[in-house]
């Protein structure tokens, strides 16, 4: 599956970028594959326009003053008015490591009484005469900003299922590894996502089978095992209430739908 970096998406690049901001409307659409993923961070804000974008096969509204956020390897897609218009930010995965950047959210709705701040942001990141010292500042604002401020034991409960995918721990267990109480873990997850931990280990597991099923020559009953489920007809139960689809059916669907970015 082709994997892009910044240069790929914006040509008039001559040498690699710790980041790259722009404006959505004034930059020239990229010949892109579907499928694909992006080696960088992505952060795009719809001012204007409307349409759908896919991250991880799930399907998302655009809506103006919608940001959408996407995280290296994740598969991507979208369509979009031709009217549509806003800001975006590339960010280098090691230069958004060193910020602490990881995002957990797919799109936050900006408020109104957020948009100056985050108009602010971007004309000071766009403006040639301070963007090599305001960028890596105003970077910093936005991860740590009310909007889109994460809980970093979210983040690392996510990042301890994906390490662990072939595994079925227990959420016991992955409290344990937090250094955390199972209680605590629970409550964390329910404030800030509305789901259990068990869901979101569900949801994990069944991303990475969206993506065997469709990148891999695997049948379903070794993604099953490789994903720690014991039993494929449990893993196929599991599979069609997350996505409506049997395994099959999902294969066939996304075979044979021949997107294009």
């Amino acid at each position: 599956m082709k994997v892009y970096q910044i240069t790929d998406i914006i040509p008039k690049l001559t040498k690699p970028t710790e980041y790259y901001v722009g404006v959505f409307e004034d930059t020239p659409d990229p010949e892109i594959e579907w499928p694909h993923r992006h080696a960088f961070y992505s952060f795009v804000w719809f001012t204007q326009g409307n349409g759908m974008n896919v991250i991880d096969f799930d399907e998302y509204e655009i809506l103006p003053n919608r940001i959408f956020t996407i995280n290296p390897k994740q598969i991507h897609n979208w369509n979009y008015s031709i009217d549509s218009c806003g800001f975006f930010l590339l960010i280098e995965e090691p230069f958004a490591k060193h910020l602490n950047i990881d995002f957990s959210f797919p799109f936050v709705d900006i408020q109104k009484d957020d948009l100056k701040f985050i108009e602010e942001i971007f004309k000071r990141m766009l403006s040639k005469n301070n963007q090599q010292t305001a960028i890596p500042y105003l970077l910093s604002l936005l991860s740590n900003h009310q909007t889109f401020k994460k809980s970093n034991t979210i983040t690392e409960f996510k990042k301890l299922v994906n390490e662990n995918i072939d595994k079925n721990l227990t959420i016991e267990q992955y409290a344990e590894k937090l250094g955390i109480t199972t209680e605590n873990l629970n409550q964390t997850c329910k404030e800030e996502t509305g789901f259990t931990p068990k869901q979101l280990q569900l949801d994990v597991k069944i991303t990475e089978a969206k993506r065997l099923m469709l990148y891999s020559s695997l049948n379903t009953s070794e993604i099953a095992f490789q994903l720690g489920f014991e039993d494929n007809s449990y893993f196929s139960r599991i599979f069609k209430k997350k996505t409506d689809y049997s395994p099959a059916g999902f294969r066939e669907k996304y075979l044979n739908k021949g997107q294009k970015s």
